[in-house]
């Protein structure tokens, strides 16, 4: 999933999506050794940690405390030569939060998802959207090349996890394409107007 929101996100960049040219995961002390020699970015950790905190009107704690459960991340190396990580911080599922810093710019860009009151049920909403709009109109709703993308990029993490942590080459994910406009088909808080946090999630559902 967290693959997904990345590549939702960055397949949108100059010239679209490129391809990836590797992928490794980290854990541990490996992983903050990476971030030591410049191989991920703790800064931009930290802001897509600060949008979430701040919607929540919270402090946001230093980002090596919140590491409660082992961390882990996924190093990507696209194509082009762009790098993304993705981590896993703590324990929340709906955690789904997102910084980037663009070139000429001094600051991080940051955003984080709201799920919706009834956690990640809501995500399948615009899901079932798709797949009906896929029935009805006959071509895919969103590029099934990334859905291809991101199978192969978690593949090769877990070759890497289970290769001692090593770097892996991805010729086989040479997949270029070009992002489509989707936000038709997503959740853009209509339904949050009648579903709001006071509203109970119906048992057993």
């Amino acid at each position: 999933h967290g693959l997904e929101v990345l590549q939702s996100l960055v397949e949108s960049r100059q010239g679209g999506e490129s391809g990836v040219r590797s992928v490794q995961m980290l854990r541990g002390p490996a992983l903050w050794q990476a971030a030591d020699a410049g191989r991920w970015s703790p800064e931009l950790a930290d802001a897509a940690m600060a949008a979430e905190f701040a919607a929540n009107g919270s402090k946001l704690p230093p980002l090596r405390e919140m590491f409660r459960v082992p961390p882990w991340g996924i190093l990507i190396t696209y194509r082009d030569g762009l790098r993304a990580t993705v981590l896993k911080i703590g324990e929340n599922s709906t955690r789904w939060n997102f910084a980037c810093k663009l070139a000429g710019e001094s600051k991080p860009l940051a955003t984080s998802y709201y799920v919706g009151p009834w956690r990640n049920r809501c995500l399948f909403k615009a899901f079932s959207h798709a797949i009906q709009g896929f029935i009805k109109e006959g071509h895919a709703p969103y590029p099934v090349e990334r859905t291809l993308l991101t199978t192969g990029m978690l593949a090769a993490a877990v070759d890497s996890q289970s290769n001692n942590e090593k770097l892996i080459d991805t010729p086989h994910l040479n997949i270029a394409y070009q992002p489509v406009d989707f936000r038709a088909w997503r959740e853009m808080g209509a339904s949050w107007k009648i579903i709001g946090e006071d509203v109970p999630e119906p048992e057993n559902v």
